[in-house]
């Protein structure tokens, strides 16, 4: 008998906890994230951009039979038809843009790169004019002499007031006067002393956080190579 009341006591009992404390499942740590305003975010649900290999030898070869035949031919030169950069010289450049408006109060969303289609200049420029090139006197980068480059620029997104429209000028992301106006309009020559933000093959120096001030000083690292003079054997399109 007292055995009996007391395992219906200690029933009771343990209904009367479990209805005050119920049982949890253990939770399993989330997967950590990057919080919403980290310049590296996480781009896992967004799909991949993808292009059909078809169209891309169409688009290569294309460029090779037309405008590059023509270049070659008019110029009497061998000139480049692609250009290879490390990821790690494009994600500090991209970060540094991102860094710097960021600095300012604009998102990524109001940032892009414009991409120009450029060619180095006379080597004979290089050592005094144009002294970013120095370092490749001397080399096998002499042989990049009047090829065909390209060079990114930084750009922002910025509404005309009265249109309405949008515009994606040139900036310099260390320089909050080009926020709303792009760079200064130029007039006459440039002084090769005025630096801008630029990413491009012609450029041996890795420093990516000079000041700034005005359009006078930046940061700027490129470790591109192009293809002639280098080996095409890698390229597979």
């Amino acid at each position: 008998m007292i055995t009996s009341v007391l395992l219906a006591a200690v029933s009771i009992a343990f209904g009367v906890y479990i209805y005050k404390f119920p049982p949890t499942k253990p939770t399993i740590p989330a997967e950590p994230t990057e919080p919403s305003d980290s310049i590296c975010m996480n781009y896992a649900d967004n799909k991949a951009s993808e292009l059909s290999r078809a169209l891309i030898r169409e688009m290569a070869y294309g460029y090779r039979a037309d405008q590059l035949n023509t270049i070659n031919s008019t110029l009497k030169i061998d000139d480049a038809h692609s250009i290879w950069f490390d990821l790690e010289t494009i994600k500090q450049f991209i970060y540094h843009v991102e860094f710097n408006a960021r600095e300012n109060k604009v998102s990524s969303e109001k940032l892009g790169l414009r991409i120009y289609y450029s060619r180095y200049p006379e080597m004979k420029t290089w050592s005094n004019t144009y002294t970013d090139l120095r370092s490749f006197i001397g080399t096998d980068k002499e042989k990049y002499e009047k090829l065909h480059t390209l060079v990114m620029i930084p750009t922002i997104k910025v509404k005309d007031e009265k249109t309405g429209d949008d515009h994606d000028y040139d900036f310099n992301p260390k320089d909050i006067s080009t926020y709303t106006t792009g760079l200064p309009e130029i007039v006459g020559d440039v002084p090769p002393a005025v630096r801008i933000p630029a990413l491009s093959g012609m450029i041996e120096n890795t420093n990516t956080n000079v000041s700034a001030k005005s359009g006078n000083s930046t940061f700027a690292q490129n470790h591109g190579s192009l293809i002639p003079p280098e080996d095409d054997k890698d390229e597979k399109i």
